[in-house]
């Protein structure tokens, strides 16, 4: 004979889970159609929680990616920028690492651009001499610290901005806010290789 309480208890987890799983599913479509919010004010194309397109002249791509496993996965939302139009494609710059740090210790040095503050924050390699010059100038230097600030990791490489925060944004504003820091960037390094160029030619 059937125990009405047993039955009760295992009809009332179900109904637990069920509920828990229709809040997450509905955080998750709010979500996804905050991206496409987003992508939509700049004329990109969203497909979940991924966008590609062109972002004020810039190509973009925003995606979230799992990081670590088991219980220490976690998800990110990484954006990748084009910087191409001020960067050649060999420079790379990535955070000071530790691994940098022992190196150094040791007299082995990275290539620097001459400015002891800077230099002791970023790892730079294949720099060339219009590079250098960008990376002197106080505009852009500002926005590579504030870059620390903003974003749990970032590297230029190949011509691109890759950068990564923790969890996925919730609203078109929250995407606004997060790729922001990047956009400036871009838009500062183009402008400030324009006039370097137009000094040069002058």
């Amino acid at each position: 004979m059937s125990n009405p309480v047993a039955i009760g208890a295992v009809v009332g987890l179900v109904l637990v889970f069920l509920a828990i799983f229709y809040v997450f599913w509905r955080i998750n479509q709010r979500r996804m159609a905050a991206w496409a919010e987003f992508a939509s004010r700049h004329d990109m194309h969203a497909e979940g929680f991924q966008i590609d397109g062109s972002y004020e002249g810039y190509p973009l791509r925003l995606e979230t990616q799992r990081r670590g496993a088991g219980q220490h996965s976690h998800t990110v939302t990484v954006l990748r920028l084009s910087l191409s139009h001020a960067l050649p494609p060999e420079f790379s710059l990535d955070r000071e690492g530790l691994g940098t740090k022992v190196l150094r210790a040791f007299g082995k040095k990275d290539e620097e651009v001459g400015d002891p503050e800077f230099d002791r924050h970023f790892n730079l390699k294949n720099l060339s001499s219009e590079t250098t010059a960008l990376l002197n100038r106080p505009s852009v230097q500002q926005l590579l610290y504030e870059l620390l600030d903003q974003y749990r990791a970032f590297h230029i490489r190949d011509g691109w901005l890759q950068a990564e925060r923790g969890g996925i944004p919730g609203t078109a504003d929250a995407l606004e806010e997060f790729t922001g820091p990047a956009l400036m960037l871009a838009h500062t390094l183009e402008e400030s290789a324009r006039r370097a160029k137009g000094q040069t030619r002058g």
